[in-house]
């Protein structure tokens, strides 16, 4: 019997996508619209194609596979994901934060915002721009990061406990019991 593959290699792909999936502004805003439904889906792609390294040979996939996995590629994701969005402030500037701003605007403008909330809003914008006119701080990288390190594994395990159960071995069915005569 062999053993089983490598969890690196596809763990470090989930993980490169996840940060991909994090640290690009547009991207990062849908997936935390989604509950981090794009670090889940990671984690399940992680465990495709861990499994798609097994043969008949290799010992079946288990369960504690997929948590090993969603861990390696959270890790990874998170590490990745702070490089990305410092490098995407840098080159395209705070697109999340002027996104918000505008948004924000918008709905003051559109009356859509009960007025007894004008002033909170207009607190909101204010430090909004504040934090814009700040820039990259040392302190906002590392918050991000520490917050990465703990979520994003978490929801890469769940994605790939849901792999599990999608591409796991299923147990075979017990043979059909003889009539009782």
């Amino acid at each position: 019997m062999l053993e089983k593959p490598s969890k690196l290699r596809a763990a470090l792909l989930g993980g490169f996508i996840i940060g991909i999936i994090t640290g690009l502004p547009a991207i990062s805003i849908l997936n935390k619209c989604c509950c981090c439904g794009g670090i889940m889906l990671c984690g399940l792609l992680s465990l495709y194609l861990y499994k798609q390294e097994f043969n008949n040979e290799t010992p079946p996939l288990e369960s504690s596979d997929a948590l090993i996995l969603g861990i390696i590629a959270g890790l990874a994701g998170a590490l990745i994901g702070t490089v990305v969005n410092i490098l995407s402030i840098l080159i395209f500037g705070p697109v999340d934060k002027n996104i918000a701003i505008r948004l924000l605007t918008w709905a003051e403008e559109q009356g859509t915002l009960p007025p007894e909330t004008s002033s909170q809003v207009d607190e909101m914008i204010a430090e909004l721009q504040k934090s814009i006119n700040a820039g990259i701080r040392f302190r906002d990288i590392l918050s991000d990061l520490l917050f990465g390190l703990i979520l994003y594994p978490i929801f890469s395990m769940i994605g790939g406990l849901i792999g599990y159960g999608i591409f796991g071995k299923k147990k075979p069915e017990a043979p059909p019991s003889a009539p009782i005569q």
